[in-house]
């Protein structure tokens, strides 16, 4: 009877096993038509992931919108750039001419009080000459003759007194034309001076414009790089969540198969005390805790086959305390694994894994997906090796395992 059981038990696993080979040779087709209709866990997780895709599509389109006016934005700096550099000449030619302009008006304005100050000086002595022939012509002509040496004396006296008056009325008129012309000049130099300084505040008033323009496109442009850096962030989490979701949703497809394999006997593993299964739907082991004669070495947990890409959840509440390569911390034989301490003070181990779905420090429940199954490290094939370690010493884990129909 015993046998009959054993031969049963074996056939029905058998038969579970080419099923589920059969639904992954055809790239899980099945589970996305009316195999899964009636799963509204598998629904929720399709759901899930297009919700994802559209939220991708969205910050893609966001990130491109968002590079090309950075683009633009940084065309347009650029060009302010330009700008700025061309109106500083511009600006400093003209405080050049100003300075010339200054210089001019400075020394014109000099000339002017020169030529001013002679005409002045000049009008002083004339009219001192003018003040002396005054008195002169007041005396009588015969005064005049009898104080002269002689004839020639008096006559050259009165020809001199004509000469002078001429030379003065005609050095005033020159001195006063020299005036004329020398504030025009100054009033020329003044005005020129007047539109150079014009001239310089209007460059100026351009140039402080164009810095104003470049601060507000430099302000935008690192408001929109920091938009872009957030955007980009976004991105690769969505990705992130997408690849999980991606993951999540072939997991519960292999679940499922899995279950609609094993027909209506629904054998399974179910945990005695602190821990449960850690492959929901896969429960073949393929290697027990103890010695391997065939391979000369202590096999430290427990082996359970199952397709790439099958959820692993957490046997315990815990935090994890690993997740990764094992590096120096572990055997490299683990391949990519995690590591959970339970607050019980025990430890679990998941090796050969795939991807993860958890990071150091994270608390964990029970059930909770933590990663993927896969073949990494030291492995034959995709399963999943499992530990229960008390104290850091490893235990066999099937104690804490019955088997159920």
């Amino acid at each position: 009877m015993v046998k009959k059981i054993t031969l049963k038990r074996l056939l029905t696993r058998l038969l579970a096993l080419v099923l589920i080979a059969l639904t992954l040779s055809l790239g899980f087709a099945p589970l996305t038509t009316h195999s899964v209709a009636t799963s509204s866990k598998y629904r929720q997780a399709e759901e899930k992931l297009k919700g994802i895709k559209d939220q991708l599509a969205t910050i893609k389109s966001d990130r491109e919108k968002l590079a090309n006016r950075q683009k633009t934005l940084s065309g347009e700096l650029a060009y302010l750039e330009n700008r700025s550099e061309e109106q500083r000449k511009v600006y400093d030619e003209a405080l050049e001419q100003k300075e010339y302009a200054l210089e001019a008006m400075l020394m014109y304005q000099q000339g002017y009080a020169n030529a001013l100050s002679d005409y002045e000086e000049k009008t002083v002595q004339y009219e001192q000459r003018i003040a002396r022939m005054y008195e002169w012509n007041q005396k009588s002509v015969f005064e005049m003759l009898i104080t002269a040496v002689n004839l020639d004396s008096f006559f050259t006296t009165l020809r001199l007194m004509r000469i002078i008056a001429d030379a003065d009325e005609q050095a005033l008129a020159e001195l006063e034309a020299a005036s004329a012309l020398a504030e025009e000049m100054k009033q020329d130099a003044e005005a020129s001076y007047e539109e150079m300084v014009r001239l310089v505040d209007e460059a100026d008033a351009v140039l402080q414009k164009i810095k104003n323009e470049k601060a507000l496109a430099a302000k935008q442009l690192s408001k929109l790089s920091n938009s872009l850096e957030l955007t980009k962030q976004k991105q690769e989490q969505l990705e992130r969540d997408k690849t999980s979701a991606e993951r999540n949703l072939k997991a519960i497809g292999i679940e499922e198969a899995a279950k609609r394999a094993s027909g209506a006997t629904g054998s399974h593993y179910v945990g005695t005390g602190a821990y449960i299964w850690p492959t929901p739907g896969f429960y073949q082991v393929s290697s027990h805790f103890g010695w391997r004669a065939k391979y000369g070495r202590f096999h430290y947990g427990t082996d359970v086959m199952c397709p790439t890409g099958t959820r692993i959840v957490a046997m315990a509440d815990g935090i994890v305390t690993y997740v990764g390569w094992p590096g120096s911390t572990y055997h490299w034989a683990y391949g990519k694994m995690v590591v959970i301490n339970h607050y019980d003070g025990t430890q679990t181990r998941y090796g050969h894994l795939s991807g993860y779905n958890c990071h150091t420090g994270q608390k964990v429940n029970a059930g909770q997906v933590i990663g993927y199954t896969g073949n990494t490290g030291r492995s034959s094939g995709p399963h999943l090796h499992f530990e229960i370690r008390i104290n850091g010493t490893p235990v066999n884990p099937m104690k804490y395992f019955k088997w159920v129909r």
